[in-house]
């Protein structure tokens, strides 16, 4: 039985909307990410002082997370400042104090991708790995990216099976990535 989709006005002007958002959303991103850049950001600026490979001080970290917090609807903002017990099953648009709470840190870890990625593009450039007007990621790098998630979930997760040992497994995924790298 084949299912066929609607085609409308209405999901035509879903995906235009879409679209627009999609578009502004990630211009806009390229903007900031050449502020954070130009004001001497670095990607492990986004990991938090107390977490190995960071680089934020604490008055950056503060600094960081209070300028997210703000851009929060007002509601939110004052959801977040409850305690726990007061705020209990209280919502800001559909989402409750716990959802807000970690809202920051997200937005922070979509930061340091951003800023990783245009590290790891600057670095090729000046490597010689990639032309002088690149935007984008190399293959390669695409590839190192994925090899070294593979490796992070294999280690975060207690039950990962496989017929190879766990340990050979990621010791040969490290080969891999040294061999594109």
């Amino acid at each position: 039985m084949t299912v066929q989709a609607k085609l409308s006005t209405e999901v035509q002007t879903a995906l235009h909307d879409w679209t627009a958002a999609h578009v502004k959303s990630t211009l806009g991103a390229m903007k900031r990410i050449d502020i954070f850049r130009a004001a001497g950001w670095k990607s492990t600026m986004c990991i938090s002082p107390k977490s190995k490979g960071s680089t934020a001080t604490d008055e950056s970290w503060a600094f960081a997370k209070n300028a997210i917090n703000s851009g929060f609807p007002k509601a939110a903002q004052e959801l977040m400042a409850m305690k726990p017990i007061v705020a209990g099953d209280k919502v800001v648009n559909g989402q409750n104090r716990s959802f807000w709470m970690k809202q920051a840190n997200a937005i922070l870890a979509d930061i340091k991708g951003q800023l990783e990625n245009r590290e790891k593009i600057v670095e090729a450039i000046e490597e010689g790995k990639a032309g002088p007007d690149a935007t984008t990621r190399t293959p390669e790098m695409m590839v190192i990216d994925a090899l070294s998630d593979c490796i992070k979930r294999i280690q975060k997760t207690e039950d990962f099976t496989s017929s190879m040992d766990l340990d050979d497994l990621v010791k040969c995924l490290n080969g891999i990535i040294k061999s594109v790298g």
